[in-house]
């Protein structure tokens, strides 16, 4: 018997397809032949091939038609329950594999997908119940073991989920969605060891599963391993190229080497993708800004916030470029955006204080100061600053308690002490000024060279250099 030619395969292809529509108005039109034909492997033919199409009224149709003759088929109860679940119906299809399962009590297969509508439906603690049920009577059914690790990783229950996995690969060695998900569980309470090793047997089974090299590579990034991360997200795009997260995830590699160069290139091959990903927009804008291109930051920051305009840390970054180019007007602008979207963030009231600070608005910066100090009241740098701030605005009381408070905590630096002259200098109480100046000079004597005295000091200078010499 020869080949069949392209259209003779075709028609046969249709004639096929005839046949069960055919077959599916018989059904329905409740030939009483054709229902008595028919094996369980012949109707779920026939529901699969209407699930497939999203007719669901017709394969409903059909499985009434056979339960008006088949009342008491724990089968068809169960298919029918399969087609409202596929219908997102799920309180009915419950109802339906009730009704199987009172038929047949012990039937595996109808509490298992009983317990996979409940999982769909988001009643985790009754899925629960089907499958410890199918495990009372048969506690090594593999279908049972696995879906009930599912519910417990939804549950965050990962090392109870990690005792299914491991039960199931005692009876078969080579299930390989259950060292997949092993992977998972073991990543996310941070056994990074044990989720490599699992997510390692499962590609020697399934060695073309990209995600499973992308999930590889994202453990071996988070142990700090960044070139072998690089080459499981290499592989994973060899086996799927247009792996946007893939190309975003190699490219923060990089960026973590301080290869800035090629993470911008594969920021933007993931952005040729997605070109509207918002973290990778800002991710890229942040390779640039490292680099000291703020022109090509700024741009990428402005598209990340059209995007998502609730995205703060784009704005504070932006302010941040901004800021290098001493444009502080723009600077505090975006700050003054990103507090409105994180009131809370001591980062981003510290960037607005400085920049109030830089266009000489120092009693905006003294509030914004004070806010840092309330969101982190350990925060040193930002009390001096405070207490500079205050020194500016000719709040001297201010700026000495909370000098004194910071002098107080007995830490080993000098800026503080020389805060504290520079008060003092300017009430014009010389002799105190000269003690914290010595003070400081003690902490680190570099500083002598590096202070940069104000020219109403250059007399103290002079008075410390004749003296010394």
């Amino acid at each position: 018997m020869g080949y069949l030619d392209d259209i003779e395969f075709e028609e046969s292809s249709k004639k096929k397809h005839h046949d069960k529509e055919q077959l599916i108005d018989a059904l329905i039109n409740k030939n009483e032949r054709i229902m008595t034909d028919l094996d369980i492997d012949s109707i779920d033919d026939i529901v699969n091939y209407l699930l497939e199409k999203s007719m669901y009224s017709k394969a409903l149709s059909c499985l009434n038609s056979l339960l008006d003759y088949f009342p008491y088929s724990n089968e068809l109860w169960q298919r029918k329950a399969i087609i409202y679940d596929h219908k997102g119906e799920y309180k009915t299809a419950v109802e339906c594999f009730d009704k199987a399962i009172t038929l047949n009590p012990n039937d595996e297969e109808s509490l298992i997908n009983k317990g996979i509508t409940l999982d769909n439906s988001g009643q985790f603690p009754e899925s629960l119940e089907c499958f410890d049920a199918v495990l009372n009577f048969s506690p090594n059914n593999i279908d049972a073991l696995f879906n009930k690790g599912l519910i417990l990783e939804k549950c965050d229950r990962f090392e109870d989920a990690i005792g299914c996995f491991k039960k199931i690969i005692e009876l078969d060695p080579d299930h390989k969605d259950s060292y997949y998900e092993m992977g998972y569980c073991f990543d996310y309470i941070d056994r990074l060891t044990d989720s490599l090793a699992a997510y390692e047997k499962h590609l020697a089974i399934v060695p073309f599963n990209y995600n499973a090299w992308y999930n590889k590579g994202v453990v071996l990034s988070r142990m700090g391993r960044y070139y072998y991360a690089i080459e499981a997200y290499e592989m994973a795009l060899t086996i799927s190229p247009k792996f946007a997260s893939a190309w975003y995830n190699k490219a923060n590699a990089y960026a973590s080497l301080g290869i800035l160069t090629r993470a911008i290139n594969d920021y933007k091959t993931a952005l040729g993708i997605n070109r509207k990903d918002v973290y990778t927009l800002y991710n890229l804008a942040s390779a640039y800004e490292q680099m000291d291109q703020y022109r090509n930051a700024i741009e990428l920051f402005s598209k990340a916030v059209n995007v998502e305009p609730g995205h703060y840390e784009s704005y504070f970054g932006r302010g941040n470029c901004y800021y290098q180019i001493e444009d502080f007007n723009k600077a505090l602008r975006d700050y003054d955006k990103a507090v409105e979207l994180f009131k809370e963030n001591p980062e981003l009231w510290y960037a607005k204080a400085d920049a109030e600070y830089n266009l000489g608005k120092l009693h905006e910066s003294i509030l914004s100061y004070n806010t840092v100090l309330r969101l982190n009241p350990e925060n040193n740098q930002a009390a001096l600053d405070l207490a500079n701030t205050y020194i500016d605005a000719e709040m001297f009381s201010e700026a000495d308690i909370l000098l004194t408070k910071l002098i107080s905590k007995g830490a080993a630096w000098a800026e503080p002490y020389y805060a504290k002259a520079k008060l003092h200098f300017l009430l014009a109480e010389i002799e105190s000024g000269l003690k914290y100046i010595e003070i400081a000079f003690a902490i680190n004597p570099h500083e002598r060279f590096y202070f940069d005295f104000e020219k109403d000091w250059e007399r103290v200078l002079q008075f410390l250099i004749n003296r010394d010499s």
